[in-house]
């Protein structure tokens, strides 16, 4: 893995044409080259209009284990290579949605273009308010400038001292 040239693509080969279940067993650096691989391999497959569904499948497994790894940047570095951030979602539970919200607003403004900055912002919004943390919901609408999401969010939340605490958010 280490000494493989830059645009070898052969771990994730034999990955694709073996058994895919039981990745997670060889290893954390395993998983880590094999993400770089699959980000490489679906940048080609989408330039060819090429079916990505098999290298999703392998996503589905190395994300929940980055996560539960507490390597969340990993694993959201690898669902914005694929396209895939609408399903970071559900990987992400009370003890981790803190770390991949901060990660993701942290890349938003770095994105390449206005789509993938929204796509992180909504994205962690989402998250956020999943996890009822509302008032950082708030701030995350904010900052995309969208009043509808800043009304949802208003409605959504039930207790009244948060409420206020986000009125003045609002106010300032």
């Amino acid at each position: 893995m280490v000494a493989a040239e830059d645009d070898a693509l052969d771990m994730l080969q034999y990955c694709l044409s073996g058994t895919i279940t039981d990745i997670p067993t060889w290893g954390h650096e395993y998983l880590r080259a094999l993400s770089g691989q699959i980000g490489k391999e679906y940048d080609l497959r989408v330039e060819k209009n090429q079916d990505t569904d098999d290298l999703m499948k392998v996503v589905d497994i190395i994300v929940p284990e980055f996560i539960n790894h507490n390597e969340e940047p990993e694993a959201v570095d690898l669902m914005m290579e694929t396209e895939a951030l609408d399903k970071l979602n559900s990987f992400c539970n009370e003890r981790n949605f803190d770390r991949v919200c901060r990660y993701l607003c942290s890349c938003s403004q770095y994105a390449a273009d206005t789509e993938e900055m929204i796509q992180s912002y909504t994205t962690a919004y989402t998250i956020y308010k999943t996890q009822q943390q509302y008032p950082d919901a708030l701030r995350v609408a904010q900052k995309m400038n969208d009043l509808e999401l800043i009304e949802e969010i208003m409605k959504e939340c039930k207790d009244p001292l948060v409420l206020k605490q986000m009125a003045y958010m609002l106010g300032r």
